[in-house]
């Protein structure tokens, strides 16, 4: 320090501060570097199990292959269930005139969404070769995933065997029927498809820890009959009717149905599967469980309307079939 006070060696002493900080600070970084290295290890050090890369959700499974049951299928019911089901929108005679939908006569083996009918641009888009067993099998499965904005409403055939029955009939209905699957696409086709991993759950079922569906009883009371009644005219008005007195369809008049007795309209025939349900109430309980899943509630009914499926929808159609009456009930839940 000089004899002013100052002290002469300050700016050296700030520098070499300056100059250890720095050293310290590089030292560290190096030894940061070696115990925790930034390039990931090629070997885990310590294993962990049970961490699984996310596997992309497997593509839905298509329908059945009808062709093994062609050979083998019942023409005749196929037969009874076009009848039932079609035949208000399609002729199926030859030569016959097209209705809401086309004439099927001479339709299996012929080319796709073609001739004089007025097919939507939705179908349009699908038409590509001829009518063959597997993408006849695919359009009756599920017309609306088939061509998305088709304005044909059914909802397909959901029964494996009835779709072949079906399709085995459509086949009858030419001249010269298309060939029957030769022995090699019965075998390539009777493939088993891969079966579920053990322990998947179902499909359809919740996943773990969801929360149950809620009964319908408790949806009655927020209803929406208008939507209800839109989707009954969507998806049943080709073949029921909805006005008092109204004659049967292909099936039953439906005016007052809620509250009547069950499969016991006169003048309609019902198959023997619904006729041991006879005489029961079409309470708002047995009209959801019907709807539901038709198949399901009285197997082996021609009806092949695969159900409504969602509980807020099944509750608006009821709803609306409930107020479609001279004496609606009082549904559950409701003021």
């Amino acid at each position: 320090m000089s004899s002013s006070g100052k002290d002469t060696l300050l700016i050296n002493k700030i520098m070499a501060g300056i100059l250890t900080a720095g050293l310290v600070f590089w030292c560290a970084n190096r030894i940061a570097g070696i115990v925790v290295p930034d390039e990931a290890p090629k070997v885990a050090a310590i294993p962990i199990t049970g961490l699984q890369t996310a596997a992309p959700p497997a593509a839905p499974a298509g329908p059945a292959s009808i062709i093994p049951l062609i050979a083998t299928a019942d023409v005749a019911k196929g037969a009874a269930f076009v009848q039932q089901q079609c035949s208000a929108c399609h002729t199926l005679t030859s030569g016959g005139a097209n209705g809401l939908g086309p004439n099927l006569y001479g339709v299996m083996g012929s080319p796709m969404f073609a001739g004089s009918f007025s097919y939507s641009s939705a179908v349009k888009a699908k038409a590509s070769g001829n009518w063959t067993y597997d993408n006849m099998n695919l359009w009756l499965t599920d017309p609306q995933t088939y061509a998305p904005g088709t304005a044909m409403s059914y909802a397909g055939i959901k029964n494996t065997q009835t779709r072949a029955d079906a399709i085995a009939y459509l086949r009858s209905l030419a001249a010269t029927p298309i060939p029957l699957p030769t022995p090699a696409e019965v075998q390539a086709a009777s493939a088993a498809p891969a079966s579920a991993p053990a322990g998947a759950a179902p499909a359809g079922a919740p996943p773990p820890g969801a929360a149950a569906a809620p009964s319908i009883d408790t949806l009655f009371a927020t209803a929406d009959i208008s939507k209800g009644q839109a989707l009954v005219q969507q998806q049943c008005a080709a073949c029921h009717s909805f006005t008092k007195g109204g004659a049967a369809g292909v099936g039953p008049n439906l005016y007052g149905i809620v509250g009547a007795k069950m499969f016991s309209q006169t003048g309609f025939t019902y198959s023997a599967a619904v006729k041991s349900k006879a005489g029961g109430t079409w309470t708002p309980d047995t009209m959801s469980a019907w709807l539901q899943n038709p198949a399901g509630f009285a197997p082996g009914t021609m009806m092949g309307y695969p159900g409504v499926k969602n509980d807020a929808s099944r509750a608006n159609v009821i709803a609306y079939l409930n107020s479609n009456s001279d004496k609606p009930l009082k549904l559950p839940g409701t003021k």
